[in-house]
């Protein structure tokens, strides 16, 4: 195969390693349904799916050019390519003593077989394009699979260390969205590679939007455009400018956005969530000594310093301390794009995986984006009965997570009361450079903070002279949802006696009314797993300070003995 038109980065590779004799099948994964720079013979660029592409690709060097799929069964490019496959297969059926093909198959229990003797064969140079190939060999445990599947795979697996195939000029090419779709025994075959087709980067849609983009409004020159449509493919940006041309409505910052948030959420099936902080840190009351180390970190984001941003930081401390909400007021800080993991876990063997690769693969699209992931403990694991899911899912995210290319552009952000349950390794420094423990308010003045914060969170109005000095006391040992209890609730009574504001003897009759959590044990245990995983003695509290490691493994242990098997 000779190239000679520039080539999208992935079909270099592939010809590249195919031309130093790696492989002749070759399985690609990824953003396999977008469109893809096409350069015909008169040097006109069009922008074709990945079939087309491959026709045109192949057929340049191939006698025969075939496409499959389990729906279309045995398709061709043109009439020249379906009769010499039919003479060719025929010749070959002749001299087995069979009877000539009367019909193409679609099934893959009447099509693997009739490739393989396409590929096997030395006299016609041909290649094959294998569509949704998961469909013919999909994940899973083989004592589930039928004969058929079970064939299937034992002749795909086969073609890899074939010298019948091995000997010809003849190529294999398969397509899947999600490489764990597709059987880990044929994944793992020797001879096979797998390829990646990414996102387009800011090259590509700067290229497609100066081809495709005429006659659309826009309120941004085109490469304001390319970058701020990072993370869509090139059919969803063609979408988003057939949508601008019918209206006639121009493209704006806004537009895009608003698209872009509807589009990845619903190709995301519901897995990540956009989060668009509403609240900054002039929201969150008292936590100075965590809202310092914070805004660091967003400046080193947005100055561009990548080596001082950390590949991922760790939130632990007891519920009710404002974890999540602090989360969302550094994203308004700094400025990334802000994803959050929803559920993506499914019942389905290898759902979880896939669906866990196409987040990383939208991030690692998106760039400069913070990644949230709420109740780590929950969402990491399934327990011990999943059949290796969370193991998997855990080690693809530490491999995801100790990629360096990705400091300072992706920052992943978890949050947990219970990171004791956390993979080890996940979290050590390098994947999780900072730990952040957070703990109830402790001094009356950051309580009264909190009070403070919450009423503007809240929009809750005080009367005049209202005086919070007794109820900062009187709530000593509240987190901080609780002390929003508190005044939610005092803006309840305010409301039912028609109070225009909230008056004392509504704040006083609420302070008497809320119960604070009564689970003291395993509000300790929580908070002596924060000051374990802590990474700096400067964010503990004083008391926790001088706490050596052997005093906090021995309070821990003394806590677990107590609280049993709730530990």
């Amino acid at each position: 195969m000779t190239a000679a038109t520039p080539l999208p980065a992935w079909a270099d590779e592939l010809r590249t390693r195919y031309l130093a004799g790696e492989a002749s099948m070759f399985l690609l994964h990824g953003n396999v349904r977008d469109l893809h720079p096409w350069t015909d013979g008169d040097g006109v660029v069009q922008w074709v799916d990945i079939r087309t592409f491959f026709e045109n690709f192949l057929g340049r060097t191939r006698e025969i050019v075939t496409y499959y799929n389990v729906s279309q069964g045995l398709v061709f490019p043109n009439r020249k390519y379906e009769k010499l496959f039919q003479r060719t297969i025929d010749a070959r059926r002749q001299a087995d003593g069979l009877d000539p093909l009367t019909q193409i198959p679609r099934t893959p229990g009447n099509a693997v077989p009739l490739i393989e003797e396409l590929i096997t064969n030395p006299t016609q140079p041909s290649g094959v394009i294998l569509d949704y190939v998961e469909m013919i060999a999909p994940n899973g445990d083989v004592s589930f699979m039928g004969d058929l599947e079970r064939a299937n795979l034992v002749a795909m697996q086969r073609w890899t260390t074939d010298p019948a195939f091995l000997s010809t000029d003849n190529l294999v090419i398969m397509l899947t969205e999600h490489l764990s779709d597709v059987s880990r025994r044929l994944v793992a075959s020797p001879s096979l590679a797998t390829v990646t087709v990414p996102y387009p980067d800011i090259g590509a849609r700067t290229r497609f939007l100066t081809a495709e983009g005429a006659g659309v409004r826009m309120e941004m020159p085109i490469d304001a455009l390319a970058k701020v449509t990072a993370g869509l493919t090139l059919l969803q940006i063609r979408s988003l400018l057939r949508g601008a041309r019918q209206t006639n409505e121009p493209i704006s910052f806004r537009t895009v956005a608003r698209r872009k948030k509807a589009i990845i959420e619903q190709e995301c099936h519901g897995l990540v969530e956009f989060v668009d902080p509403e609240h900054d840190f002039s929201h969150v009351g008292g936590m100075d000594r965590v809202k310092q180390d914070l805004l660091r970190v967003a400046d080193a984001v947005k100055s561009g310093r990548r080596s001082q941003v950390p590949m991922g930081m760790i939130f632990v401390g007891p519920m009710g301390t404002g974890k999540t909400f602090v989360a969302e007021a550094f994203a308004a800080e700094c400025g990334l794009t802000c994803l959050k993991f929803k559920n993506f876990r499914e019942k389905w063997v290898g759902s979880t995986e896939a669906n866990l690769e196409k987040v990383l693969d939208l991030v690692d699209a998106l760039g400069y984006v913070l990644l949230i992931v709420d109740e780590a403990d929950r969402s990491l694991s399934s327990g011990d009965s999943d059949g290796g899911t969370s193991s998997r899912v855990i080690a693809r995210l530490k491999e995801f997570m100790s990629d360096t290319s990705h400091r300072g552009r992706v920052v992943v952000l978890m949050m947990t009361n219970r990171p004791d349950k956390l993979d080890a390794d996940l979290k050590r420094p390098g994947r999780f450079d900072m730990k952040i423990p957070f703990f109830y308010p402790e001094e009356p003045d950051e309580r009264e903070r909190v009070f403070r914060a919450t009423c503007r969170k809240n929009q809750l109005a005080l009367a005049d002279g209202l005086s919070l000095t007794e109820s900062v006391a009187a709530t000593h040992g509240y987190s901080a949802a609780e002390i929003e209890s508190v005044m939610l609730s005092a803006g309840n009574l305010a409301a039912e006696a028609e109070h225009p504001a909230i008056t004392q003897g509504d704040l006083d009759q609420a302070v008497r009314d809320v119960i604070p959590s009564r689970d003291t044990r395993m509000l300790e245990y929580m908070e002596m797993l924060a000051v374990f995983e802590c990474s700096a003695r400067r964010m503990l509290p004083d008391r926790y300070r001088e706490l050596t490691t052997d005093d906090v493994h021995r309070r821990i242990d003394d806590l677990r003995m107590l609280l049993g098997r709730r530990a």
